[in-house]
C-alpha cells in the first residue's frame, strides 16, 4: 500500500505566560518604587520621581509587545506551513486518484470471444466453461477454443487471435493511424505473434511495447497517459495474454487474453490499484478505505468480484464482499495476467451498469491486489 506521504507538524508557537508578566511587573515595579523612595534626595522634585518610576512600566510594556508580536507570528508561520501541507496532500491524493481512460475492452477466454458472455459474469447467468484434459491421467485445464494442442506454445495462438479480434473491431482501420503507444503483458515470443499479425495488416507499431507487468507499471501508463496521448484522436493499446500449463493440486490451471483500447473517450475509469502487505502489519479495511477515496466513493462499491478466494476471503475486513461473483471457475488460474482480467470484467461492467465494480485479485507472486473501476464522469 502507498502511504500518502508524512510530513512533520510546525513547532507549536510557545504561548506568553501572561499571569508571569503581570506578576513581574508588580514585583519590579515594586521594588524600583521602594528603591527611589528610599534613595530619592529630598531636595529633588517629586515629579521627577514619578517620571523615573514609569520608566520600567513602559520598558515592561515594549517588552510585551514585541513577546506578543513574537507568538503571533509564529502562529501565522503555522498556519502557513499548514496550509502548504494540507495543498500538498490534496495534490498527492488528485495525483492517486488518477485513472486509466479506457474506451473498450476485448477478453478472450475459455468461452471465446463473445464480449456478452462476459459482461454477463457479473449477473450470474453465465454459463460456466467446460474443463478439459490436455492427456490421459493429466489434471483438467481451461483453455481457450483455438487448438487441439492444450498442453504448451498456446500464449502465442492466443496472442495471434487477440491480434484478429482487435482488426476485426469496427472503425479500427481509421484508428491505427493515431496509435501512439502499444503496452503488453506478456513473453517476448507471444508479443512478436501479436505485433507480426497487426504489422501485415498495415498498422505501423512503435518499435518497442511499454511494459504492463504488474500494478506499478499500470500506475506509469496513467502518469504517462497525458503525455503520450496529447491530441484527442490520439489512443493507447493496453494488451496481454497468458497461458498457464500447470496449476496447484484441485485447480484449474486457465488462460486469456485480454485488450483495451485507452483514448480520450473513455466510458470507463480504471482507477490505480494496491498491493495488501499484510506482512507489514497493513489491515485490509485500510487500503480498502484508500481505493475508495481514489473512487470518490463514500462505502465498498456496489459491486465488487474475486479472480480467486485467497482474495475473495483477504478483503472481506473492509467491506468488500465478492461471495456472488468468484470468478476462479470461469478463469481458473491465471498467475500474473489474472489481475488485468480482473480488470477488465470490472471494467465491463462499470461500463454496462453505471456504477462502480471492485476486483480482488491474487497474482503469480502470491501477492493480494484490489482495485475499482467506475463509469467515467463518477470518479475523480
Amino acid at each position: 500500500m502507498i502511504y500518502p506521504p508524512q510530513y512533520p507538524d510546525y513547532v507549536e508557537p510557545g504561548k506568553p505566560h501572561w499571569r508571569r508578566w503581570w506578576l513581574a511587573l508588580l514585583l519590579l515595579w515594586g521594588g524600583q518604587s521602594a528603591l527611589l523612595m528610599a534613595l530619592w534626595p529630598e531636595h529633588r522634585p517629586r515629579l521627577e520621581l514619578w517620571l523615573w518610576s514609569a520608566v520600567l512600566p513602559l520598558l515592561w510594556a515594549l517588552a510585551l509587545a514585541l513577546r506578543y508580536l513574537v507568538w503571533q507570528i509564529g502562529l501565522g508561520n503555522r498556519e502557513a506551513y499548514r496550509g502548504v501541507i494540507d495543498t500538498a496532500l490534496q495534490r498527492w491524493w488528485r495525483a492517486r486518484s488518477r485513472g486509466l481512460p479506457v474506451e473498450q475492452v476485448l477478453l478472450f477466454g475459455p468461452e471465446g470471444e463473445q464480449q456478452s458472455y462476459y459482461t454477463r459474469l457479473m449477473t450470474g447467468t453465465a454459463p460456466l466453461p467446460s474443463p478439459q484434459v490436455p492427456s490421459p491421467g493429466a489434471p483438467t485445464v481451461l483453455r481457450c477454443p483455438l487448438s487441439t494442442n492444450l498442453t504448451s506454445q498456446r500464449a502465442p495462438l492466443i496472442a495471434q487471435h487477440l491480434a484478429h479480434m482487435l482488426l476485426a473491431q469496427s472503425g479500427m482501420r481509421a484508428r491505427w493511424p493515431h496509435l501512439r503507444g502499444l503496452a503488453w503483458h506478456g513473453t517476448a515470443e507471444s508479443y512478436q505473434v501479436f505485433a507480426s499479425v497487426l504489422r501485415a495488416a498495415g498498422v505501423s507499431l512503435p518499435e518497442q511495447a511499454l511494459p504492463l507487468v504488474d500494478l506499478p507499471t499500470l500506475d506509469r501508463l496513467i502518469d504517462g497517459f497525458p503525455r503520450l496521448c496529447p491530441e484527442e484522436e490520439h489512443w493507447l493499446l493496453c494488451a496481454g495474454v497468458a497461458s498457464v500449463e500447470q496449476a496447484a493440486a484441485k485447480r484449474l490451471a486457465g488462460e486469456a487474453g485480454f485488450a483495451w483500447l485507452v483514448s480520450h473517450a473513455p466510458v470507463s475509469q480504471l482507477k490505480r490499484g494496491e498491493y495488501l502487505q499484510a506482512d507489514q502489519g497493513e489491515r485490509a479495511a485500510e487500503l480498502c478505505a484508500q481505493m475508495q477515496r481514489y473512487a470518490n466513493l463514500d462505502a465498498a462499491p456496489a459491486a465488487c468480484l474475486a479472480m480467486d478466494a485467497e482474495s475473495l476471503g483477504a478483503f472481506g475486513e473492509g467491506g468488500w464482499r465478492a461471495n456472488e461473483h468468484l470468478l476462479a471457475a470461469y478463469w481458473g488460474v491465471l498467475d500474473n495476467v489474472a489481475p488485468f482480467i480482473g480488470m477488465s470484467v470490472a471494467l465491463l461492467h462499470s461500463a454496462g451498469a453505471g456504477q462502480a465494480c471492485g476486483w480482488l485479485s491474487r497474482d503469480g507472486e502470491n501477492r493480494l491486489a484490489m482495485g475499482v473501476a467506475v463509469p467515467h464522469g463518477k470518479g475523480k
